[in-house]
């Protein structure tokens, strides 16, 4: 997923990788983890949406507004880790 993302220009995995789950895990970091796998589903999503424009169900303009939506988003959480996704994402060459 990452390669795609990338790809994509999208963020793909800012700093840990899957293999990293099962140390996280053992060590109590629970929270990591949870923070990773959101960042994996945003990714995802994004990459879903890009599908859907290259099958001819999302216009580009479609593309765009939802891609929007998604940066209003997570400017408006909270979360360091949603903050430091939509940061990198921002630094791309634009959609």
């Amino acid at each position: 997923m990452d390669e795609v993302a990338q790809l994509l220009g999208l963020p793909g995995k800012l700093g840990m990788k899957g293999s990293d789950v099962w140390d996280c895990y053992n060590n109590g970091q629970i929270e990591k983890i949870r923070n990773y796998c959101e960042t994996d589903v945003l990714n995802t999503y994004l990459i879903y949406l890009r599908f859907e424009q290259i099958r001819g169900n999302l216009s580009g303009v479609e593309l765009r507004r939802e891609h929007d939506r998604v940066r209003v988003a997570l400017s408006e959480e909270g979360c360091p880790h949603l903050h430091k996704f939509l940061e990198h994402w921002q630094s791309l060459p634009a959609d």
